[in-house]
């Protein structure tokens, strides 16, 4: 059965990607750097599957007030993602924005790449993306090609906590 969350601007439905999963589809065009949706939610210090880390001990579960999921919740992973993550961090509260990363068309299915905003994932699984980028297996950060971690960061796809992490 299909979750009923929607708005003007997105959608869940069926991912066109992946069997038996539901993904956030546009209903309208995005441009390059536009921010599509945001996601807000409980913080805590242990990462979830569908979390996302604003921290090494500090992540977004990406559920509404009333209990339900939140969009965030069914935004897909893809090696070669057509959004990024951007975090705020405000002082009453933090959320992150999902940012178009290059021209996005009606209908099509939002992802971003979970390393680039996480370390270590809870469970390295086979990718099945299917782009041409496909690195055959998810995971974090830590585990990127150098040369990837370095066209993220010169794209501004990558939240400072990682870049600190680089360094070490």
């Amino acid at each position: 059965m299909s979750p009923t969350l929607e708005t003007d601007s997105v959608v869940v439905r069926e991912s066109a990607v992946l069997k038996d999963q539901f993904g956030v589809f546009t209903k309208k065009k995005f441009n390059k750097g536009e921010t599509i949706f945001s996601v807000k939610g409980p913080v805590m210090k242990t990462p979830t599957r569908y979390s996302f880390s604003l921290g090494i001990d500090k992540h977004i579960d990406p559920i509404q007030e009333d209990g339900h999921f939140d969009f965030g919740h069914y935004l897909n992973h893809s090696c070669d993602p057509n959004t990024f993550i951007r975090i705020v961090d405000g002082q009453t509260s933090s959320y992150i924005d999902i940012v178009a990363r290059r021209d996005i068309a009606e209908t099509e299915e939002l992802n971003f790449d979970y390393a680039s905003l996480e370390y270590d994932t809870i469970a390295q699984v086979a990718c099945e993306c299917k782009t041409l980028l496909c690195r055959g297996k998810i995971h974090g950060f830590r585990d990127l090609r150098q040369e990837t971690k370095e066209n993220y960061e010169h794209e501004g796809m990558i939240p400072a906590f990682l870049l600190n992490m680089k360094q070490m």
